[in-house]
């Protein structure tokens, strides 16, 4: 089958792609990335410490994009769609891609469009689901697999869903890592059942919807914990 990833260039895409692409090896994998500036200016201070941060752990990480030859694709909808489309997609799987698909992207692929969302859906969609999560002192995070069927962002279908005790005593970037291991199991799972010839079922979004954007000062202020912590890496990437 061949396979597309739309990823992110930043460090948690890199370690959910250092754990899915081995699941992936019997497949033709094509790996691309966005790797765009925040439109949310100014930023607040906390959200360019991370950025920086971010960047940091990034040095170490360059030798997974290099093995999977993962290439910037920063308008998949325009001027780089052709380079997606030669890629002859059979599944499209999005991770922390930051680009909306519009529908010649989602059409392409025989079996269509699966994202892993970092949040538990529909409780939490937007970005940075993890942060609101802890923000609102939920017990447990995690991730939603969902179908893209349209450009609405994290309304479709849920494939599966995986639920990860909250650390409180750990970071943000330690929790958003940590949920990995169970996402792309999930996705594995998915993707052995196409190659099985067996239809992949979803469930409707049940429950209220939130829609959360970039945190802003006050939402920082009143966060109970660190954004990051050296070391927060080394734990998963050993």
């Amino acid at each position: 089958m061949n396979i597309t990833l739309l990823l992110n260039r930043d460090p948690a895409s890199a370690y959910a792609l250092s754990l899915l692409g081995p699941k992936l090896g019997a497949h033709r994998l094509r790996v691309f990335y966005t790797d765009k500036p925040s439109r949310l200016t100014p930023l607040p201070r906390p959200l360019v410490d991370l950025g920086v941060f971010e960047k940091v752990q990034l040095a170490s990480l360059n030798s997974v994009f290099i093995q999977f030859g993962a290439k910037r694709l920063n308008d998949i909808n325009g001027n780089d769609f052709q380079h997606f489309e030669q890629t002859k997609p059979d599944l499209v799987i999005s991770i922390r891609h930051m680009s909306i698909l519009h529908v010649n992207v989602i059409s392409c692929a025989k079996y269509g469009v699966i994202n892993l969302h970092s949040g538990l859906l529909p409780n939490y969609q937007g970005v940075m689901a993890t942060f609101w999560a802890m923000k609102n002192a939920e017990p447990e995070i995690g991730t939603s697999l969902h179908r893209i069927e349209n450009a609405q962002i994290d309304t479709g279908p849920i494939i599966a869903q995986s639920r990860t005790p909250t650390r409180f005593d750990k970071s943000y970037f330690w929790n958003v890592l940590n949920i990995y291991q169970d996402g792309c199991n999930n996705i594995a799972n998915a993707v052995q059942h196409l190659d099985d010839a067996q239809e992949v079922s979803t469930k409707p979004q049940y429950g209220t919807a939130n829609y959360y954007s970039y945190p802003r000062d006050q939402d920082f202020a009143e966060f109970d914990g660190p954004l990051f912590c050296k070391g927060d890496l080394e734990h998963f990437m050993r």
